[in-house]
């Protein structure tokens, strides 16, 4: 083998070895339930791009790589993810995985389509549904993230994500102030010492005003 060539392979099977080791790292992370942040603005669906502080966003996402190592361009974690998504059309996971990571780089409008991907191969994933839902929601879609939050407690009546979702979506996306309330009292039901249900209700009742508060006290 001639030396050049030796070389080519050396460099190619690293940075196969980085992309791989990367996106496992990535995976690991964007692996999270996603889910909608009180007080959260909602964004535009001509601007589904920007920053707009999702629960499992920020500044100090892990990238998996060795500290002071250079970043790795995430086009080649995207191309990666793609061919993977090509070679095996009916794994759920690689569109899964693939539209993780593009909704931690907060790119839900491209996140969207490989859920609806993940999803069409296995549609009773509650929880990619539920992710499906909040692309939406910060996509600026509130009512399409409330379908597909519907279409996930039809599976699971008892998923306190979607529910939790439900909550801040009808609160602050849609402003169906009864939605909101009837999704938190499930909730509470459920799980009452999540930590998110006080300062719902607090933004539930000042939103409802008086009338409300004296009808959250009955």
């Amino acid at each position: 083998m001639k030396k050049e060539t030796l070389l080519t392979a050396v460099v190619f099977f690293v940075v196969g070895f980085l992309v791989g080791y990367i996106t496992a790292a990535q995976m690991g992370w964007s692996g999270r339930q996603k889910g909608v942040m009180p007080g959260t603005a909602e964004m535009p669906a001509e601007n589904p791009g920007g920053a707009s502080g999702g629960a499992v966003q920020g500044g100090n996402m892990p990238t998996g790589l060795p500290e002071g190592h250079p970043p790795i361009d995430n086009t080649m974690i995207v191309k990666q993810l793609e061919e993977e998504a090509e070679q095996n059309p009916k794994d759920p996971d690689i569109p899964l995985k693939l539209a993780n990571f593009l909704y931690d780089q907060h790119q839900y409008q491209q996140a969207i389509g490989w859920y609806q991907k993940s999803l069409a191969l296995n549609p009773k994933n509650v929880n990619a549904r539920t992710d499906l839902g909040t692309a939406y929601y910060y996509s600026g879609q509130s009512g399409q993230a409330l379908e597909e939050y519907r279409q996930s407690l039809a599976i699971d009546p008892d998923h306190k994500p979607t529910l939790l979702n439900v909550i801040v979506v009808n609160l602050e996306g849609t402003h169906n102030l009864a939605a909101a309330r009837r999704a938190w009292d499930r909730l509470h039901t459920l799980d009452p010492a999540n930590p998110a249900l006080a300062s719902l209700k607090q933004k539930l009742d000042a939103a409802q005003g008086p009338a409300g508060d004296a009808a959250s006290r009955q």
